[in-house]
């Protein structure tokens, strides 16, 4: 018996919650809202974060929330909020002043602030 195939031309339908298609009714829906700005928003705050994370090596965190309530019969009204909680990297530095004024990083030597005779540092 020759073995037969059936080949479908038509693609089945996906099912109402199914996003294999790659639309996400999330990023819809929060892409929706302020015109999109909490995915800009959210998107800054990850390029922030990661910065940071990657400076101080310690953890961080970026969250998107999305609060939904009824609106009407079958409409619901949505708005979002984006947290970011980057490391804080502690570095202290040390700034100096110099003859005229300015910050400097180079720390003046005694003899430049006045504090030791010229005489008493050759020997």
């Amino acid at each position: 018996m020759p073995l037969s195939t059936k080949l479908e031309t038509e693609k089945p339908r996906p099912k109402e919650n199914d996003v294999s298609d790659g639309n996400s009714h999330f990023l819809m829906a929060i892409g929706r809202i302020d015109g999109g700005l909490a995915i800009e928003t959210a998107d800054q705050a990850l390029k922030d974060v990661i910065a940071a994370v990657q400076r101080s090596g310690k953890k961080g965190s970026v969250t998107v929330s999305l609060d939904v309530s009824p609106n009407g019969e079958m409409g619901f009204a949505a708005s979002a909020k984006v947290t970011a909680k980057a490391p804080q990297s502690i570095s202290a530095r040390a700034s100096f002043h110099g003859r005229d004024g300015a910050l400097t990083r180079e720390a003046p030597s005694m003899q430049q602030l006045g504090l030791m005779d010229k005489e008493k540092t050759r020997g």
